[in-house]
């Protein structure tokens, strides 16, 4: 499994038109090839910005599969239509890392 992490800064201006259009565009990353998972998190230290969180089969079905698809070119406009900077994107390994200290 491999989750990416987008960091959206998100227009106070648009803010509450984001959440409606994102609700109706989660639709189409759940049903994208090897998406496993989608949340969308608000940050209480951070006005106006919220993590993206997708769980993904393998990295390519995020980088390679998804990006063509007519699906991601609709999630890319509405995303841009609110985000004040592009979004700041992460992909961090689903297997789980012991630190002994």
């Amino acid at each position: 499994m491999i989750y990416e992490h987008a960091d959206l800064r998100i227009n106070p201006d648009t803010e509450e038109k984001f959440v409606r259009d994102f609700t109706a565009v989660r639709k189409l990353l759940v049903e994208a090839e090897g998406c496993h998972s989608v949340e969308l998190l608000v940050s209480v230290d951070s006005p106006n910005t919220y993590l993206l969180r997708v769980c993904w089969e393998n990295i390519e079905d995020h980088t390679v599969r998804f990006p063509g698809t007519s699906e991601a070119n609709e999630l890319r406009r509405v995303l841009m239509e609110h985000c004040v900077t592009p979004p700041q994107v992460l992909h961090f390994s689903g297997q789980d890392v012991s630190i002994s200290l």
